[in-house]
């Protein structure tokens, strides 16, 4: 196998664009979670992000100024569990600030399938997507960074709501 310093500057620009979310992950990231306090699986999402020592904040009032407001704090990860309205008005004005989709989780009834994940989120997805009814929780637990056991909740509190809720991250670019 012949090396180039071609192909080593390549590879190294592709490692370190995989592995910049992750450094930033376990570098402490300055991460928001927002809920849809209406939803089940977004109150189970605050209650564990809290649990976590994240900062959770309520999705309340006019989703643009919020989500503006958010933006104010430079956050360097946005994850949220919400209706797929305002995940799309979220998106869209933390598009004009910078942000890039990095992950989507959409509920299944008992569990959440993967929609889309950059790829170095993707072993944080799998644990998700893994986590069956008990996804909101993971969730948070991915925004804390934390390897510890995912709480375990009974199906039947769970996804009252599926289908109406969608679990998404924004990363900044910057």
């Amino acid at each position: 196998m012949k090396i180039t310093r071609r192909g080593v500057l390549a590879g190294a620009a592709a490692v370190s664009t995989a592995g910049l979310a992750q450094w930033r992950w376990l570098q402490g990231s300055n991460a928001i979670l927002l809920f849809d306090e209406k939803l089940s699986a977004g109150r189970r999402f605050a209650e564990a992000g809290r649990a976590a020592g994240e900062r959770v904040r309520p999705l309340t009032g006019d989703r643009i100024r919020l989500a503006r407001g958010v933006l104010e704090s430079e956050p360097t990860l946005i994850l949220g569990i919400s209706r797929h309205a305002d995940a799309m008005m979220i998106a869209d004005v933390a598009r004009e600030a910078g942000y890039v989709p990095a992950a989507e989780f959409a509920a299944d009834k008992d569990r959440c399938t993967l929609d889309a994940c950059n790829p170095a989120f993707a072993w944080n997805g799998r644990r998700v997507q893994g986590a069956e009814a008990n996804w909101p929780e993971a969730f948070a637990d991915w925004a804390a960074a934390d390897s510890r056991p995912v709480s375990k909740t009974s199906k039947s509190d769970g996804m009252s709501d599926f289908g109406l809720v969608l679990g998404w991250v924004l990363q900044s670019r910057g």
